[in-house]
């Protein structure tokens, strides 16, 4: 590595993509947290109402919400997917 300093026009464009970068990961980290707290409230929903379900003995409706759960659970990872990868084009 060289101690040489770039040019002016060189060293803005990396301040512009580096700037362009981190607005870029902000708005990720933002999407990432928005899809993880709705991870958070449909699991504590999920638990309560198939706690409910138990206690009343009532096993279909814990059967019908387990499996609710389980496509739930895929909808949300995929959208924890979709936040997490790199979008270009803007």
């Amino acid at each position: 590595m060289t101690d040489e300093m770039p040019d002016p026009t060189e060293a803005q464009r990396m301040i512009d993509w580096l700037q362009r970068e981190l607005d870029h990961q902000r708005e990720l980290n933002g999407e990432m947290r928005r899809a993880v707290a709705d991870l958070a409230r449909a699991f504590q929903e999920s638990l309560a109402r198939a706690y409910d379900a138990a206690e009343t003995g009532d096993l279909e409706r814990v059967r019908r919400l387990t499996l609710e759960n389980r496509d739930a659970w895929q909808a949300y990872l995929q959208q924890i997917i979709a936040a997490a990868t790199p979008k270009r084009g803007g």
